[in-house]
């Protein structure tokens, strides 16, 4: 997979068949002539079961989302697809909360982040693994969620009396 470091909703994000090199190096060498940040990514095949966004206001846990795979068709930049189809409430594994907790303890000062999304998709062997760590984030999925939105609100009012 290649995409842009900094991207929403997949804009300017394709995978590529094995075999098909050429073609994703093409796709990086667009982005880097734009003077954007390619990233190259396996692509997780069990993303076809949904991806799996969990949000965390103040270092804490709020809410869960799992959406349907986006990039259904392999060497393809679509930037009129839905962002974010099937977007629906998820309830996290164990698992899936502890990879999503590690991947925020890997930021310095975590606790000082207002708000944060990781990512995750499950491997070959089924675990969850992180695809991005969302620190600046325009979508938290609140309104699949009213009570995200409550707590959002209260994080925001936490960081204010704080003076953060």
């Amino acid at each position: 997979m290649v995409k842009p470091a900094v991207s929403a909703g997949a804009r300017d994000t394709a995978r590529y068949e094995p075999g098909r090199g050429a073609d994703a190096e093409r796709h990086a060498r667009m982005l880097l002539d734009q003077g954007r940040t390619a990233m190259v990514q396996p692509y997780l095949p069990l993303v076809a079961e949904g991806e799996r966004a969990l949000v965390f206001f103040g270092g804490t846990f709020s809410h869960a989302i799992r959406k349907q795979p986006l990039l259904t068709e392999a060497g393809l930049i679509d930037n009129f697809r839905v962002p974010h189809p099937g977007a629906a409430p998820y309830e996290p594994s164990e698992a899936e909360l502890r990879t999503a907790r590690a991947a925020l303890a890997a930021v310095p000062d975590p606790g000082d982040l207002l708000f944060a999304r990781v990512d995750l998709a499950l491997d070959e062997a089924r675990e969850p693994v992180v695809m991005e760590l969302e620190l600046i984030e325009p979508n938290l999925f609140l309104r699949i969620n009213p009570q995200g939105l409550e707590r959002f609100a209260e994080a925001v009012a936490a960081a204010l009396a704080v003076g953060r």
